[in-house]
């Protein structure tokens, strides 16, 4: 049995040692698959899952670690991979690049996109899981987790985003439940 978790740095487990998905996986007994990405857009999640999932069977488990719905992930021909673009975090300040991406999430980013990039990628992969038997679990990491992590920003919060290995503990807290009635019905 596999844990196979996708997402952005959140499931990656940057700033901390050991992500949520290795949490669950040591808890259930499952070998954990790491396919998460730094900065993964969501619909970039949905393509990388919809590509390896004939790799997943039945007893697998899924975890989809949903990141924030203005990233941008595309292909780079010269370099022959995938990119992604942090517009929460603007990484590379003062870079024409980043300044193109103000002016996206400024002038282009709207409540349209925002939930398509949230509806459509969790709609492609419910679907095919639903249609191969596959077992899976959303989470909504950015921004979700890391809002509810915020308040106690001292205690659960590595960076100015990224959870600590407590903050990881605790994703694993809120979502045990959810985890058992898949698991265990």
């Amino acid at each position: 049995m596999k844990l196979w978790q996708y997402g952005c740095s959140v499931s990656l487990g940057e700033e901390a040692s050991k992500p949520y998905g290795v949490w669950i996986a040591e808890h259930y007994g499952f070998e954990f698959v790491q396919c998460s990405e730094s900065s993964a857009s969501n619909p970039y999640i949905a393509l990388k899952f919809s590509e390896q999932h004939t790799q997943i069977t039945p007893e697998d488990l899924v975890i989809f670690g949903w990141s924030h719905p203005s990233r941008n992930s595309w292909y780079n021909k010269q370099r022959n991979c995938w990119e992604h673009l942090n517009y929460i975090q603007q990484k590379k300040r003062g870079s024409t690049l980043t300044g193109s991406a103000i002016d996206y999430v400024t002038n282009q980013l709207c409540d349209y996109i925002i939930q398509t990039n949230d509806w459509y990628p969790k709609h492609i992969v419910e679907t095919a899981c639903k249609l191969n038997g596959i077992r899976f679990v959303h989470v909504d990491c950015v921004p979700g987790m890391v809002d509810y992590l915020m308040p106690n920003k001292n205690k659960y919060i590595a960076d100015h985003l990224h959870p600590n290995d407590l903050g990881h503990e605790q994703i694993f807290a809120l979502i045990k439940s959810e985890i058992d009635s898949i698991l265990y019905t």
